[in-house]
Parts: C-alpha cells; structure tokens; sequence
C-alpha cells in the first residue's frame, strides 16, 4: 500500500508538471499605457495577448529594451526572446514568423473644443503650430511637411505636457495616439481642469496596424495561427483594460 501510495503521489506531481504552462518570453519597449514596466500586467498590449494565449496554455513575461530599435535588435540576437510585439512592419523574415497586422490604433489630432481643427488632406495642417512627443515618429505626409519647413511642430517630453500645451494655447492642436489620449486624461490630475477644454478630432491622421512577431520554432505556426483566430478579442480586452484604469464614474 505504502508503494502505491508513493506511484500515485510520484504522478500527481508529474502531471501538475506538465500542466504548467509555457512561458513564452517577449521584448518590447515603454509606450504607456499599450505597454509600460511599471503598469498592471505591462500594459494593454500584454494584457489582451496574454488573455488570448492563456487559452493555449501559455504564459507570458516581458522584457523592456530603452528604445525600439534596441527591442528589435536584442529580439534578433538574444536566444532566450521567443517574441517581438507590437510590430507595424514584416522584416527580419528569416527569423521570425507574423501574425497578419490586425490590432487597429487611430493616430488623431487634439484639438480645443473651441478650436476644432476643418481639414480634408494633411497639407491642411501646415498652417497650424503641433505638438508631439519626443521619440514619437510623425507619420507620412506630416513628416515631409516639417522636413521642408511647411510646417512647425513643438516637441515635449510626454502626453501631458503635450496635452496641457494644446489647453493652454500654446499650440493649436497635439498629435496623440486615441487610448493614450483617453488614458491620460483620465489619469493625470493636472488634466482635470481640461476635461471640457479637449477633445479628438473625429478625422484619423493615420490608423496604424500592428502585429505580433515570434521566433521561428516548432510552435510558432500554431501559436500564430491561435492569435489570429481570436483576433477579434484583443479589442474588447484592451477596452476592459483601460476602463480597469480609470477613475469610476459616480
């Protein structure tokens, strides 16, 4: 009996082995709140792909490179790195396999309420003085305005003094990232006075798409394959994420 009961033990144990899920490790770098060191979960990002790999049976951890170009390149060269996300382009094909470009995120125009920003093509814009984020790279036909000096934009170190330079007239209108917009506002209490002053423009300058890059190997395939079935969750999951966030509304 005592035998039987150390078999039965000795495969109990064996058993929870297995079922312990894969940790799939990936880098990528700090653009809160999409993905952050220092917030619950790392970020939206991590948030919605780890509830999409969980049913696979995976886990997650992440890693945080200073910059992006530094992600991508430690993603090449370190062995211990299963994934690169969120990327907006397909390279490095020899190494890594893609999911298709799926996750949608608006880059917009902040605006005063008073002051709403009427343009139906980018050249529009390079009457006005923007602000963006330093690091932040300006999209196509923004950035070849400011490079030929058609138009002039005012950089700042982060979302709120972006956000607080359109509130105070400082400049016309900011470049923002919809989910950093609505996450900064809500959380940043020097933005509180602003609440009615700010709003987004409901014309998009750019909607970008991003993916998800895993190393080659025998379960890449499959894991992409998982990710892209369930595409349609990372949406719902981002929003419950942020909404987890913010302040509740009385």
């Amino acid at each position: 009996m005592r035998h039987l009961i150390i078999v039965f033990s000795l495969l109990f144990v064996s058993v929870g082995a297995l079922a312990k899920p894969r940790v799939l490790t990936f880098i990528t770098h700090e653009a809160p709140p999409h993905m952050s060191e220092s917030m619950p979960d790392n970020g939206a990002v991590f948030y919605s792909l780890k509830k999409v790999l969980e049913k696979k049976g995976y886990d997650i951890k992440v890693i945080f490179a200073p910059s992006w170009i530094r992600a991508k390149m430690n993603a090449v060269k370190d062995p211990k790195i299963d994934g690169l996300a969120p990327v907006r382009t397909i390279e490095n094909t020899d190494q890594f396999v893609f999911t298709k470009l799926f996750y949608k995120s608006a880059w917009l125009i902040v605006e005063r309420k008073d002051h709403p920003i009427v343009w139906s093509k980018v050249s529009d814009l390079a009457k006005y003085t923007a602000g963006n984020i330093q690091g932040v790279e300006l999209r196509d036909g923004i950035k070849e305005l400011v490079e030929s000096g058609k138009m002039k934009v005012e950089n700042v170190a982060s979302p709120l003094n972006n956000f607080l330079k359109v509130a105070t007239k400082r400049v016309d209108f900011a470049f923002s990232d919809e989910l950093v917009f609505r996450f900064t506002m809500g959380t940043e209490p020097e933005l509180r006075p602003y609440q009615g002053v700010l709003q987004l423009n409901p014309k998009p300058i750019v909607i970008d798409s991003y993916g998800i890059a895993l190393k080659k190997s025998e379960d890449a395939k499959a894991i992409v394959k998982h990710i892209e079935l369930h595409e349609g969750d990372f949406a719902k999951y981002t929003e419950e994420y942020l909404t987890s966030l913010l302040p509740k509304k009385p």
